[in-house]
């Protein structure tokens, strides 16, 4: 027996005892003894008695290990699907304030390692599909120094939000890359919904995008976007604009051949851009991404660009700034930031470039950095850092996951 099922013993032997009483109580839609603990626990560092340390789980490896396990993670599952056919949707009505909190907590972490649907399932009904955000921070504290985070386009977003507007543009650069003012905008959110999107079942970019638009409204949308987001029967409205092509990176990072990848970012456009320009745009960053993480080199993602998208590549940044004027317009935008990618030599540099135009900062900040970090291999983590300190516990989550899913 390894270690790891030495130290689950606890629970095991904890269960055994009451478990037939803990699934009776539960289809009461009422609990009456004492066992959350050790029928739905928590990360460490929620509880402060002895009991609820002693049954807390003690890193997300645990966690992992006790879905594994043949006994702990089948109980698990089946005490979730009790709760999930009863009729009471009030969690504090069956477990009380303070225990309704600990299933909170324990189906969030539970969610972070296996994505079960189930887990999901127990958010949505009982806490309208929020999540614990203190279980989030302890999670992406123990493990944001162990795994890859796919933050490229966010970071770009986060950087370039200072220089967006046409009295902040600048014509350099040397700038700061962080200030008391940046902050995630439109770019970041939908980028986020993106990554939810394809982890999710049905993969439909209109519910998605719907609702972290609702969640987010004040996040920067275009006004077509902002009225998009609140309509019963969203329907495309030919925009061409470069909104497609700041949230479709992660479309780059999911799938394993361009066939897939082209396919899904036309899909991720069309719900609100479906001018051929805007479809143009979302594929062309994510053909970009899908190549760079591939170990394609510059030039060979050049002229993949240039071929199937006919965007002219060969330009230099240092020509385009003296002249360039801000533009939304995807055919205006995205080529130039793919070409401050090119230009690069590092992640920085990719972003100090894209902003350096003096156009759409965010948004082209966001491109180019979402190709750069999947040919430099990563977002420093010095930016990575400044850019995940001005996030949502919930975005952070959503990132984690996906990363997990798509770094090998």
């Amino acid at each position: 027996m390894d270690e790891n099922n030495k130290k689950l013993d606890r629970f095991i032997s904890a269960q055994d005892i009451i478990y037939e009483k803990v699934k009776k109580e539960l289809g009461n839609a009422y609990k009456e003894t004492h066992w959350m603990w050790f029928i739905f626990p928590q990360i460490q560092g929620l509880g402060i008695t002895a009991k609820s340390n002693y049954y807390a789980i003690e890193s997300v490896e645990e966690a992992k290990a006790y879905m594994k396990n043949p006994v702990l993670g089948t109980r698990l599952i089946e005490c979730c699907r009790i709760l999930l056919g009863l009729q009471e949707n009030r969690a504090n009505r069956i477990f009380g304030y303070v225990d309704s909190l600990k299933l909170k907590s324990s189906m969030t972490l539970f969610l972070y390692v296996s994505n079960n649907p189930d887990f999901q399932e127990i958010l949505d009904k009982y806490f309208n599909g929020e999540k614990d955000y203190k279980t989030l921070e302890i999670i992406f504290n123990q493990t944001k120094e162990k795994s890859k985070i796919i933050l490229g386009a966010i970071a770009g977003d986060i950087i370039g939000s200072c220089y967006e507007s046409l009295r902040n543009s600048i014509k350099t650069t040397d700038f700061k890359l962080f200030s008391d003012i940046s902050r995630f905008t439109d770019d970041s959110v939908l980028t986020v919904a993106t990554m939810d999107c394809l982890m999710s079942q049905d993969r439909d970019h209109n519910i998605y995008y719907q609702r972290y638009g609702r969640n987010y409204p004040n996040a920067g949308f275009s006004r077509s976007f902002s009225n998009w987001i609140f309509l019963k029967d969203p329907q495309p409205y030919n925009s061409a604009g470069n909104g497609s092509a700041m949230r479709v990176s992660p479309v780059g990072w999911f799938f394993n051949t361009m066939e897939e990848t082209l396919t899904e970012a036309r899909r991720s456009a069309e719900v609100s851009h479906n001018h051929p320009e805007g479809v143009k745009g979302a594929q062309s960053v994510a053909a970009a991404v899908f190549l760079a993480r591939n170990g394609e080199s510059k030039n060979e993602i050049r002229q993949y660009i240039e071929k199937s998208f006919g965007y002219d590549l060969q330009r230099k940044i240092s020509k385009i700034r003296k002249s360039y004027k801000f533009s939304a317009e995807s055919k205006y935008s995205v080529p130039e930031s793919i070409i401050a990618f090119l230009d690069s030599t590092d992640f920085e540099s990719a972003i100090r470039l894209a902003v350096s135009l003096g156009g759409d900062a965010d948004t082209q900040a966001a491109i180019a950095g979402s190709i750069a970090e999947a040919y430099y291999g990563g977002t420093p983590i010095h930016i990575a850092e400044q850019s995940i300190y001005r996030l949502p516990a919930d975005f952070q989550e959503i990132i984690s996951r996906f990363s997990r899913i798509v770094v090998k």
